[in-house]
């Protein structure tokens, strides 16, 4: 529809002088003498489509069900996705998922491809040869029935030499397309298939890089990436980085790539630096991902790791963080789903 709107002179008058009135405002606000930064740096609307999730690593349903209610109140809004980690052997969660599902988020399952207790872990071949396919048939059985939408990160982060399935594109390729296909046959069709490599290859070499390890397009329903700030004081070989420096590199392959299929940060933190440091990253964040329609979705993994000699990656003690989360990533958002 067209419309046509006339304008009279005094009326071009009174615009004139309001855009007068204001580059006058943002000149005075640059000074800051009217807004605090914290005004002028407020996140804009969410991009349609952006939902947030959360890591947790409690295993008892219990305990992740008081933290989604927990976390809904702090929030006032209700996670999207809850991600979860399972190794091999372990069967579909069903009663984690129900509770997931009853919160109105959708669960994510990250595959690990061993078994902690094993001492062989590097179980890829065996998966690739058929040796798991009964295991991944009862798997892909329980999730047919649970019916709803689950996510599958298979095989996450198999270019990063700290899992034992990394470093093997060619076998990884065949073990993924071998198991998707148990999926197909069981007529799993509620499981999405999540693409998931780590934001940098260790070792960086062409042949660990993440094209290498691509299944196919028949075979992928979202791409995913994992990535996080360490920040100044973790190593040598990490300082400050924000969203983009992060992410920008694989996130820009991707649309070049596959502009076509949605894009998940399936794991992404920040260390929590001098005081706040890490509110401002998360505002930054939110912009960032913002600008990328491509992304449809994000998880912040919410995991305290100093015991294992990384950062806190949750920011739940500190007021300020969860408020720059909630007014940066839950705009608009409500517990009702």
């Amino acid at each position: 529809m067209k419309f046509a709107i006339e304008w009279t002179r005094d009326r071009l008058g009174i615009v004139a002088l309001l855009a007068a009135l204001l580059v006058a405002t943002l000149h005075r606000a640059e000074g800051g003498d009217l807004f605090p930064a914290s005004a002028l740096s407020s996140p804009p609307a969410q991009q349609p489509g952006v939902e947030v999730g959360f890591y947790f690593i409690d295993y008892r349903v219990e305990r992740i069900e008081a933290q989604l209610d927990e976390m809904t109140s702090r929030l006032q809004a209700a996670p999207r996705y809850v991600m979860f980690y399972r190794d091999l052997g372990r069967p579909f969660w069903r009663p984690l998922c129900d509770v997931i599902r009853d919160h109105g988020a959708v669960p994510v399952v990250s595959m690990e491809l061993w078994r902690w207790r094993d001492a062989e872990r590097n179980q890829l071949p065996a998966i690739a040869r058929g040796d798991w396919d009964p295991y991944f048939r009862t798997w892909a059985g329980d999730a047919r029935k649970y019916g709803d939408p689950v996510f599958l990160r298979f095989g996450f982060e198999m270019n990063g030499d700290w899992f034992s399935w990394s470093g093997q594109p060619e076998t990884f390729i065949a073990a993924w397309r071998r198991i998707h296909g148990i999926f197909e046959e069981v007529g799993a069709d509620n499981v999405r298939w999540v693409f998931s490599p780590n934001n940098v290859s260790v070792p960086d070499r062409e042949e660990n890089s993440i094209p290498k390890y691509w299944p196919g397009d028949d075979y992928v329903d979202w791409l995913g990436v994992d990535g996080y700030n360490f920040g100044d004081h973790h190593d040598q070989w990490h300082t400050w980085q924000m969203f983009d420096e992060v992410f920008a590199q694989v996130l820009d392959l991707y649309a070049k790539e596959r502009p076509l299929l949605p894009v998940m940060i399936s794991e992404f933190g920040c260390a929590p630096g001098e005081p706040g440091q890490r509110a401002a990253w998360i505002q930054d964040a939110s912009l960032a991902i913002a600008r990328r329609p491509q992304i449809k979705a994000a998880i912040w993994f919410h995991y305290d790791k100093r015991r294992e000699g990384e950062p806190n990656w949750s920011f739940w003690d500190d007021e300020a963080e969860v408020r720059a989360f909630r007014s940066g990533f839950f705009p608009g958002f409500t517990t009702e789903r």
